[in-house]
């Protein structure tokens, strides 16, 4: 391993600050690409057929294939069924300056950075356009910006720097942009692992606020149901067959667990979060016009995300809701009278973690020290993420180290102009440090 410092750092820096607003701009044209994930469907491809034009310019080897094309993919555990994937591409490129453009054999070297393109879907408006790109006091706004074409963005540029350098690598350095990563899809990143495009450690820039996280959180998205058909107004019933009241008590019952949860000890480096159960979407009845809608709703129902560290197993995740389900209905009448089902919106994504002894985490720490003057925090990456596809099924583990940003999902998405700057720097530093 060698060291930026001896023979690159400088000319490194100054090849960034020379093409600052390129990254920024990279940002903006990423970010016009609509590339909405609308499961089962997604819109990645004309996004990625960009990167995938970026890539080959700065002289990769190319691979471009949806991922039911990755021998074994249905086939494997982690793998999310009824996902289409027509016009869907993954996109993976490999800078080597091995004789053909052949990959390095295993001892070799070798650095991967992964990022996903597709986003949330859009709705409503905000004060910045969704597909713009507007960059103001500092921050760049649209759809993707922070979660996470800001910093794809930074890695694609971090290598144009090292190959126009005319930095000789001495392994493979594998940049790819996988689809379907959004509501727990993670297929993209999956099928990127089979079909053989591991390395000795992967950098994630999910937008984890200038972080150098060794670990992340899990979690799961659920509907829960409440019913009592035929209900109408209820009269001449002693005690009302309600799912609104019924689903009150299940709320209360899981706000309280969720208090219970949170107050047990914690897996190291998460000794002081707090793992959210939030409530996205409640509903019951129909807003119908006065005088046409006065019964009893026959259902009930609301839709919430449950955040868990690393070491939570989806049996024992929905092991304990059903508990607190159960118990709750043993002592409520209300709930004696309806009956209730789970729904499954999102896979279960377990939390994981890699060792922070890897010489590329000490890399990245060293490097971004060296530029804000400030030691990094390694604190868990404060979501849940598909760097458990590298952790848990992979021989490659993951790093995440991406911007600071705001308001991802949300109108008047963000991301830090400055911080993509620094990722940057970060990352070509770092690449030249492993590789070189």
């Amino acid at each position: 391993m060698s060291d930026s410092t001896d023979h690159s750092r400088d000319t490194i820096l100054d090849w960034v600050e020379a093409h600052r607003t390129e990254v920024t701009s990279l940002t903006q044209s990423l970010v016009r690409f609509p590339s909405e994930n609308k499961p089962p469907h997604g819109k990645e491809k004309d996004c990625q057929m960009f990167v995938a034009d970026f890539l080959r310019d700065i002289g990769c080897q190319m691979d471009i294939f949806t991922p039911p094309e990755a021998e074994g993919l249905t086939e494997h555990p982690a793998y999310w069924p009824n996902h289409e994937y027509t016009d869907r591409p993954n996109v993976v490129g490999v800078l080597t300056s091995r004789p053909g453009g052949e990959r390095g054999p295993n001892g070799k070297k070798s650095l991967l950075f992964s990022g996903h393109v597709d986003v949330v879907p859009v709705v409503g408006e905000g004060q910045f356009g969704w597909w713009d790109g507007t960059v103001e006091d500092g921050k760049l706004y649209g759809r993707g910006s922070n979660d996470m074409k800001g910093g794809i963005a930074a890695y694609l540029m971090a290598a144009r720097c090292v190959r126009e350098l005319g930095l000789e690598l001495k392994g493979d350095l594998i940049l790819e942009t996988v689809v379907d990563e959004e509501f727990g899809g993670a297929n993209g990143t999956l099928a990127c692992r089979l079909r053989g495009y591991n390395a000795d450690i992967a950098i994630n820039p999910e937008p984890n606020n200038m972080l150098i996280s060794p670990s992340h959180r899990g979690g799961q998205q659920f509907r829960l149901f409440v019913t009592a058909e035929g209900v109408g107004m209820g009269c001449g019933e002693t005690e009302l067959r309600d799912p609104v009241i019924a689903l009150g008590h299940i709320l209360v019952a899981l706000d309280k667990y969720n208090t219970e949860r949170n107050a047990r000890p914690k897996p190291r480096g998460f000794e002081n979060d707090v793992f959210p159960l939030m409530p996205f979407v409640l509903r019951a009845g129909e807003l119908l016009p006065w005088g046409t809608g006065e019964a009893i709703p026959e259902e009930a129902w609301f839709e919430f995300w449950i955040e868990i560290p690393p070491g939570v197993t989806e049996d024992e995740l929905r092991s304990e809701l059903n508990e607190v389900v159960e118990k709750t209905t043993e002592v409520t009448p209300a709930l004696q009278k309806v009956s209730t089902r789970w729904e499954l919106r999102t896979r279960f994504l377990p939390g994981s973690t890699m060792s922070e002894d890897h010489p590329v985490f000490k890399l990245l720490a060293r490097n971004l020290e060296s530029l804000t003057g400030q030691p990094p925090s390694h604190e868990p990456a404060p979501f849940a993420c598909d760097g458990f596809m590298f952790n848990l099924h992979s021989p490659t583990p993951v790093v995440i180290f991406g911007p600071q940003g705001g308001n991802a999902h949300a109108r008047d998405e963000w991301v830090d102009v400055e911080d993509l700057i620094t990722l940057t720097k970060t990352y070509a530093l770092t690449i030249a440090d492993w590789l070189t």
